[in-house]
């Protein structure tokens, strides 16, 4: 996740309150800023003061500034006092048309408490910034430091800390020392962008370089034997981007470790929890992800009037596009899966458009703005051709860095490099959900030597035009076909094979965004973290305490769903609701039949847990999911991780770790039409 981008909509919100009142009086230019801050973790303090160089003659200049910090003073070149107010982080100068350099000190304690239940989907862990003796975050959203209106043209910040806490920020490391019991570093920006986040901690330092560009890696002491590792990795992504995007727009690219788990791209470094970065395939996944951030959502910024497209971008740029390039068979499955995760979690009552996406607050938001954005840019891509869509994320990468840019500058750009009318595509921006589709009406009969397969693909409202892909499998091979589906609730079609069919197949490589049909979706854990009607219910033998089996279904987003014994559960409450049980249920009609299940919780190890989701047909329908920990104990060391395996349906987790995964297939529902032999 792109750090700015994470903060980037608030802080459009925040400022326009802020500095209402420049709309009268420009802002004035800011030239140069220079920052120097001292860093006292043991007392969560910043003192600093900072140097800006105004141009123009404007009479004000408004910063914004935590509420939080004290302002020691403001003068000018001379030494003279200037006239300032400070209220509600807003901190206005009194210029006089005169001042051109003016220095504020300031001084503030900042030490936000790390989260340890977050929200599910909340990546900060409740932490704007924080200083300490374990670690220093300072997020750019936090306004620690007096941020001018406008991106000075050049900044510089050096950062004092106490021997061996290293500091990391944007730009170029000019220099780094120890001396005197303090550890001094100084960073300046080539071109400045954003509002700055800052870093700090008893890192170990390393170093490379790869093609003019300074590779960083500061790790803690227990993850320093890592480094190779990441260093290996940037040197292999960066080069693999430049040639897909362009030149790489900044000084230099960290990867750095953070004190709890997040995972931030930030201009010129990364940002990884420390337990993040232990895990073996984070190099592989979050790292490329964060890296590409660098040219999409720090290099070029967002253009938040049409909503945010860099998170979905990125996702198809980094999450997907490496697998694609393993293999189609993993681009595939990636791409279903990102179905699969919209169909279970998002509803008519969360669905929006992708214009109205900033960041993600909830699975719902993620499953849009990540997933259904990614299968445009997919769609944008097969329509266009290769050639065209990287030629075209080239020329926005040329024309608007350190700038913001819109999804229309990018459809515009696809268009100019491909010659295609891509006005269509709008419609996948400015409405909420998608097609649903089925094959309706399917016949099949002998034509001459061959056979013809003939039937309608029916769409309910609302109604797409788009192109769909339907596959004819039959035992002398397969054959496959792109039908232009009009926006309307039939379009008929005709296929033909020589040999005699066994499938037909709706969009088998899930190349088109779409709304899957319930039977097509497995059960998983996001079918419980999607659920409108979800209730849980306490069995006789749960092994978990009533708060814990709460704080369990709050990390599924389910923290208001009721709960109720299981001797008091109703056979109309049955019906009405998706279930999650905790522990093995007397009634087992409450388990769809046939279900494999332990005789008792957790398998009958105490340090276990069994996480599954089944499905239950007519007449009671919905989800049913077992919650089988086998000790309390276990319940709060495992429970919490049961959300970040969403796409799977059953789980179960020994010694620490996720010991078994799995998910059951989908029947299918519509999208299959199965033929008898022949």
């Amino acid at each position: 996740m792109r750090g700015i981008g994470l903060l980037s909509f608030l802080l459009v919100m925040l400022f326009q309150p802020l500095f209402a009142l420049c709309a009268q009086d420009a802002a004035p230019q800011v030239a140069s800023q220079e920052i120097r801050v001292v860093l006292d973790p043991a007392r969560h303090e910043l003192s600093g003061a900072t140097v800006l160089t105004f141009t123009g003659a404007a009479k004000q200049a408004r910063l914004g500034l935590t509420p939080a910090a004290r302002v020691e003073s403001v003068r000018n070149a001379a030494g003279e006092k200037v006239p300032w107010r400070f209220d509600s982080g807003s901190l206005t100068l009194d210029l006089a048309g005169r001042a051109k350099a003016v220095t504020v000190s300031w001084r503030v304690s900042l030490h936000d408490e790390v989260s340890r239940n977050p929200a599910a989907e909340d990546p900060s862990y409740g932490v704007n910034a924080s200083i300490g003796e374990e670690g220093t975050f300072l997020g750019g959203g936090a306004l620690w430091y007096p941020v001018p209106e406008q991106v000075p043209r050049s900044r510089t910040v050096q950062v004092e800390a106490p021997a061996g806490i290293e500091a990391v920020t944007f730009g170029a490391r000019l220099s780094r020392e120890t001396l005197g019991g303090v550890t001094r570093s100084v960073w300046r920006e080539a071109r400045p962008v954003g509002i700055l986040s800052l870093c700090a901690g008893p890192y170990v330092v390393e170093e490379r370089e790869v093609a003019g560009i300074k590779l960083y890696s500061y790790l803690s002491r227990d993850n320093a034997a890592l480094a190779p590792r990441y260093l290996d990795a940037v040197a292999r992504y960066l080069p693999m981007y430049q040639e897909l995007f362009g030149p790489y727009p900044f000084e230099k690219y960290a990867v750095v470790e953070n004190f709890f788990p997040t995972g931030y791209g930030f201009p010129s470094f990364t940002l990884l929890g420390g337990s993040v970065i232990r895990l073996p395939f984070i190099v592989d996944t979050s790292l490329p992800h964060e890296i590409a951030h660098s040219w999409w959502g720090n290099g070029v910024d967002v253009d938040a009037a049409e909503g945010n497209w860099c998170e979905g971008l990125v996702t198809y740029l980094a999450d997907y596009l490496l697998k694609e390039r393993r293999s189609e068979a993993e681009g595939s499955d990636y791409r279903r899966q990102l179905l699969i995760d919209y169909a279970s979690l998002v509803t008519p009552q969360n669905d929006f458009p992708l214009t109205s996406f900033a960041s993600r607050s909830d699975p719902a938001s993620r499953a849009i703005g990540y997933g259904k954005a990614a299968m445009v840019f997919h769609m944008i891509r097969r329509h266009i051709g290769d050639e065209a869509f990287f030629a075209g994320l080239r020329q926005i990468a040329r024309e608007r860095m350190y700038r913001d840019a819109s999804w229309t500058d990018l459809l515009h750009a696809f268009s100019e490099r491909s010659g295609a009318d891509l006005s269509g595509f709008k419609s996948w921006l400015t409405c909420p959900g998608g097609p649903r589709l089925a094959l309706a009406d399917v016949t099949l009969r002998r034509d001459g030597k061959g056979w013809r397969v003939s039937g309608v693909v029916r769409q309910t409202a609302p109604f797409f035009a788009v192109e769909l892909s339907l596959r004819l499998e039959a035992a002398g091979g397969a054959t496959s076909e792109v039908v232009r589906i009009a926006a309307r609730e039939e379009t008929p079609f005709t296929l033909t094979s020589a040999t005699a069919p066994v499938r037909l197949l709706l969009d088998p490589a899930a190349d088109l965004f779409r709304i899957l049909a319930k039977d097509e979706i497995p059960a998983t854990v996001n079918s419980v973290k999607g659920s409108t009607r979800l209730m849980g219910v306490v069995a006789r033998d749960c092994q978990a305490r009533p708060e814990t089996f709460r704080t369990f279904l709050a990390s599924l987003s389910q923290g208001t769903a009721p709960i109720v014994d299981e001797a008091a559960l109703k056979p109309t409450e049955v019906a009405g609701h998706d279930l999650v049980i905790c522990g093995v249920p007397a009634d087992r009609s409450l388990i769809p039949a046939g279900a494999e299940l332990p005789t008792t919780a957790g398998e009958g190890e105490a340090d276990s847990l069994l996480f599954q989701v089944l499905m239950r047909g007519a007449p009671e329908k919905g989800a049913v999911a077992l919650f089988l920990p086998g000790s309390e104990r276990a319940a709060l060391q495992y429970a919490p991780k049961v959300t970040h395996y969403g796409k799977y349906g059953s789980l179960y987790f020994a010694g620490g770790v996720n010991r078994r995964k799995g998910t059951a297939a989908a029947a299918g529902g519509g999208a299959v039409v199965r033929f008898p032999p022949q």
